[in-house]
């Protein structure tokens, strides 16, 4: 019971926020998150989320030269070095993996490429099994004659 009333509280406290954005929006103050204009209301949301990898939004109010709000930026910041840290190396082994992949198959496909090549010239293991040159059996010269 007590979970349930502090995420209606969490969620009260949300719609108020979003309302007070929503009513500078309508002044003229532009809302940016992560460096791009925020159009839409439902991006918004976005900045009440903890990511992954431990980040979350926090808000920069630019004043005008006048001493007036000019713009609201959301941008991410890590609470918890440690939890970035891990996230970043979780991405670093992600990313070495793909490129072993990558290395992996161009070996595969430059192996088949010299084999595919070696069968148009006549080479060795030029032909399937099973299948011999014109007028010899599958069985090889010998079965033939």
């Amino acid at each position: 019971m007590g979970e349930d009333r502090r995420r209606k509280k969490l969620q009260k406290e949300q719609y108020a926020y979003m309302d007070l954005l929503k009513n500078y929006k309508e002044q003229g103050v532009p809302i940016f998150i992560d460096g791009r204009a925020a159009c839409k209301e439902q991006d918004w949301y976005k900045i009440f989320q903890v990511r992954e990898d431990g980040a979350v939004y926090m808000a920069d109010y630019v004043d005008s030269d006048k001493g007036r709000l000019a713009e609201i930026h959301f941008d991410l910041v890590y609470l918890d070095l440690d939890a970035r840290q891990a996230w970043e190396n979780q991405e670093r082994l992600k990313e070495n993996v793909q490129r072993a992949q990558l290395r992996h198959y161009r070996s595969l496909l430059h192996r088949l490429g010299k084999e595919a090549g070696q069968r148009k010239r006549g080479g060795e293991g030029s032909r399937p099994e099973g299948r011999g040159r014109p007028g010899q059996s599958p069985q090889g010269p010998a079965a033939s004659q």
